[in-house]
């Protein structure tokens, strides 16, 4: 009878096949959910071309037999040389006739239309952006002097600047093959028509939400990156980047990031202090974040407080950058809607209807958390801009020819404000987003942000472009004078608006030690900390923990300790650790007022 030997794994939570053995003989067996997601099971041989973990033990390679006669060096070196030589050779001449391609909007794509070997290649060697020919202090002088015709900053009073990247939201009436029983999208239609509007052109298709992130940042394109790069990543493990963070903040603006997804998503938790922000309010710091769509993904409408509370803990202008994420996919192909609002047909498989028409229902209350904001910031006091877009197309599979506008790699975005911006009509790319808002408020600063407000659709745009991102990213920095020194600090990012507190201790049941733990600013990622060690938490709410069964003495220490929704579980801020005696409302060690007077 077979015994289970070991499993091999496409992800830590994903096995591909198992090793059974019977004797000597060994049978590997293809796990059937695992080749439904990738192309993973050929022979169980091959890595799966988006995880980073896979893990291989040595007894389940397939090993043949040993060869033995003397290795000829003379001869196979220059023959392993050759094949080298033969395959550069034969990719550059591929990238030449368009048959391979050096960008991807989508590397798990690419891995399906380039194969294993090319984009593995081109993803580990083809990284960052390459000198430039003619990269030299000159030629960044006289880029510089191209914009010598902008106006001064204004120094008036100066606007909110919100912006709101709506995950995989698009107009899916687009979709020629669909018919769908009434308007997802109404709202945010609505508001193209009343409000400055057009094409938002994002670097990816299907996925990649933190490289249009990148781009609507920091004003960087991400076509001069390597293929399938992802910044957050690579070069902003090392190193600040100039961005709109930065830029406002030295006008005074308080600059946050929102984002209903766990904070180590992308490493923003570590990549965003490199972007200048100041605050960052993940999930683990909404109160609300148990408040999920079938999918399991935090829902949009939670975010509306949380933007609110951004405008309201500062005096000044604020800087507000959200990331939502309730249009996640992937989207189930079986039908988990009993009752949808909104209906669709259409499609080729009833598999794939019933992913749309989770979506089209997803993307609807989007749109309603998008009149939601737009009604409370109308009414707000204080002046606002709001950017909202949607970062790629939802993971459909769509191509060109599904399409009504043809276009894979742009969605549609509305410039919203309460102060009466000229309406404009014009298509803009995710990387011109942050200088055309600067610009419509009075705005000119920052070396990337002034150069696409003097010199879009120009001569020569995008290849200086490109010389300047490298002198900033990988150059000498000849933009930031003779030092060369960046004028950029890693900030001291704060996670949540306001610190968690721990006040006061009530005791609930002396018979099962339960109790109350008060303060301010729990949510459903607060846990108590007892002593060192972990301490099963129940949230009550904002301002109210539980927990049971083992007595507070006088003199054991509590903190709070907000965890990380990530598989690590880890800390991401804690409050101060105070002693039991000291929450207690009368206790022993407690001086009383009149004692204290005696006293003095």
């Amino acid at each position: 009878m077979a015994d289970t030997g070991h499993y091999q794994w496409c992800s830590p939570a994903q096995p591909c096949y198992t090793v059974y053995r019977t004797g000597s003989a060994s049978d590997h067996r293809c796990n059937e959910d695992c080749q439904q997601i990738s192309a993973c099971c050929r022979r169980c041989g091959s890595l799966h071309p988006v995880w980073d973990s896979c893990y291989f033990t040595a007894d389940a390679a397939f090993k043949g037999p040993k060869y033995q006669k003397k290795i000829k060096y003379r001869y196979n070196i220059p023959l392993i040389l050759l094949a080298v030589a033969l395959f550069a050779g034969s990719t550059q001449l591929a990238l030449e006739k368009r048959v391979l391609s050096n960008y991807f909007g989508n590397i798990a794509f690419a891995y399906e239309d380039y194969g294993y070997p090319y984009c593995l290649a081109t993803t580990i060697f083809n990284t960052g952006i390459s000198c430039p020919r003619d990269y030299s202090e000159k030629e960044i002088k006289r880029i510089e002097k191209t914009e010598k015709n902008l106006p001064e900053t204004q120094e008036e009073k100066r606007p909110n600047i919100l912006f709101l990247q709506l995950e995989s939201f698009f107009d899916p009436t687009l979709v020629n093959y669909l018919d769908i029983s009434e308007d997802p999208i109404p709202t945010f239609r609505k508001l193209m028509k009343e409000y400055s509007s057009g094409y938002y052109k994002v670097p990816s298709v299907g996925a990649g939400t933190a490289n249009t992130e990148f781009e609507s940042i920091t004003g960087m394109s991400m076509h001069y990156f390597g293929p399938g790069e992802y910044p957050y990543k690579s070069i902003l493990r090392e190193t600040t980047c100039e961005s709109a963070p930065y830029v406002l903040k030295n006008l005074g603006y308080t600059t946050h990031a929102v984002h209903n997804n766990e904070a180590n998503f992308y490493g923003r938790r570590s990549i965003f202090p490199n972007l200048g922000f100041d605050t960052f309010t993940s999930e683990e710091y909404m109160a609300r974040e148990n408040e999920k769509n079938p999918n399991g993904w935090v829902k949009d409408e939670v975010l509306t407080d949380e933007i609110l509370k951004c405008l309201d803990s500062t005096e000044g202008p604020d800087y507000v950058y959200t990331i939502s994420v309730q249009g996640h996919g992937a989207y189930p192909d079986e039908q988990i809607l009993e009752d949808p609002e909104i209906t669709v047909s259409g499609a080729p498989t009833e598999e794939e209807n019933n992913k749309w028409e989770y979506y089209v229902n997803e993307i609807h209350e989007m749109d309603n958390f998008v009149k939601e904001l737009t009604d409370k910031l109308a009414d707000y006091p204080e002046d606002v801009v709001l950017v909202m877009y949607g970062d790629h197309l939802p993971t459909m599979g769509l191509t060109v020819e599904d399409l009504k506008n043809k276009y894979l790699f742009q969605t549609e975005y509305v410039m919203w404000d309460n102060f009466g911006l000229k309406k404009k009509k014009e298509n803009l790319a995710a990387y011109q987003m942050a200088a055309e808002v600067m610009d419509r408020v009075g705005i000119h600063e920052g070396t990337v942000f002034r150069y696409h407000q003097a010199r879009r659709n120009t001569r020569n745009y995008q290849v200086d472009l490109e010389t300047l991102q490298y002198d900033l990213l990988y150059g000498k920095r000849y933009s930031y004078g003779e030092s060369g020194e960046s004028p950029y600090l890693r900030t001291r990012m704060r996670m949540g608006i306001y610190d968690v507190t721990l006040d006061s201790i009530q005791c609930i049941s002396e018979a099962d030690h339960t109790y109350y733990i008060k303060g301010t600013e729990f949510t459903p990622s607060s846990e108590i900390k007892l002593n060192g060690e972990w301490y099963d938490t129940v949230y009550i709410n904002p301002t109210t923990l539980m927990i049971t069964g083992t007595e507070l003495n006088d003199f054991d220490r509590l903190a709070v300790i907000q965890r990380s929704n990530s598989s690590t579980r880890k800390p991401l801020s804690k409050s101060y650790d105070r002693s039991c005696y000291a929450l207690y409302s009368n206790n022993k060690w407690k001086l009383t007022e009149s004692a204290g007077a005696n006293e003095n």
